[in-house]
């Protein structure tokens, strides 16, 4: 019987400066020293977990408050204020019931350098895929952004995505609303993980393209951007750039064209081209 795929990591890297975080210490002086074992707790779940994300619920509540020694109630107080100090991003929990960060998962993403194919969910991503102190150009080319809710969201197919029986991600539970505030302050109704369709306006006011105008762009440049891939991407990240609403699609188009993963391995007869486009389509 084949071995299942290595979601989680051995061990992860510890910044010294760790206890000096301006945001670690902010919560050490309003909730006391088991704040901070709180999310060195919380910091092991993740990486020997799932690597990159907790799903939190009430059973983990239980399980972080008797591993402490401390009540429920007083674990729901310091996951606040995780929350409000931004250990852990706000916006991913109260729409996924999920404890992530940047700082995770950057480490999450060096700590399987070696792998063959990094799949993440791209609900929870952070990340700026184009910038190389985010996403090196070597682990960029192996990552694979697949959706929580099942299926490719068309960046990076490989063979080995989220339904594969080999990856333990298919097993995944689904991240579950919370109802009750004790849990962590999360929604008592699923926050909508609509992405704007192509042409849909954004409450920035900015319009995303159809892929017909990225297309139309890419050729202008003579760009090896796949305009499909592009838009698919955007638009399962709901058209974000970083924490922030994209506001010129172009700019990014023009940034994109340096991953990696648009140029397939081998001669530049290999690099897509385009005529290939035409018909249209801090620690924490």
């Amino acid at each position: 019987m084949a071995r299942p795929t290595k979601t989680g990591l051995d061990y992860y890297p510890m910044d010294v400066g760790f206890l000096r975080d301006k945001k670690v210490r902010l919560l050490r002086s309003e909730f006391g020293a088991s704040s901070v074992l709180f999310v060195l707790y919380v910091l092991g779940k993740v990486y020997e977990g799932d690597g990159y994300f907790l799903a939190w619920d009430k059973d983990e509540l239980l399980l972080a408050a008797d591993e402490l020694r401390e009540t429920p109630a007083y674990i729901s107080e310091v996951l606040q204020g995780c929350l409000k100090r931004s250990i852990f991003d706000e916006r991913v929990f109260q729409m996924f019931g999920v404890l992530t960060s940047a700082g995770i998962q950057r480490r999450y993403l060096r700590g399987c350098e070696k792998r063959d194919v990094i799949t993440v969910f791209s609900e929870y991503w952070m990340l700026d895929i184009c910038s190389k102190s985010d996403v090196p150009a070597g682990i960029r080319a192996k990552l694979a952004l697949v959706s929580a809710a099942g299926g490719n969201n068309g960046v990076n197919s490989p063979e080995n995505s989220e339904n594969s029986p080999g990856n333990p991600q298919s097993k995944v539970k689904k991240s579950k609303v919370k109802e009750s505030r004790v849990l962590g302050e999360a929604p008592t109704a699923p926050a909508s993980t609509h992405a704007p369709s192509e042409g849909e306006n954004l409450e920035s006011g900015f319009v995303p393209p159809t892929v017909d105008e990225v297309a139309e762009y890419v050729r202008s440049r003579g760009s090896c951007v796949d305009p499909r891939v592009w838009v698919d991407y955007y638009a399962a990240r709901g058209w974000m750039t970083g924490r922030a609403v994209m506001k010129d699609w172009r700019a990014a188009v023009r940034a994109s064209e340096t991953w990696e993963r648009w140029q397939k391995p081998g001669s530049r007869r290999d690099v897509k081209t385009p005529s290939d486009y035409e018909g249209g389509e801090s620690f924490v």
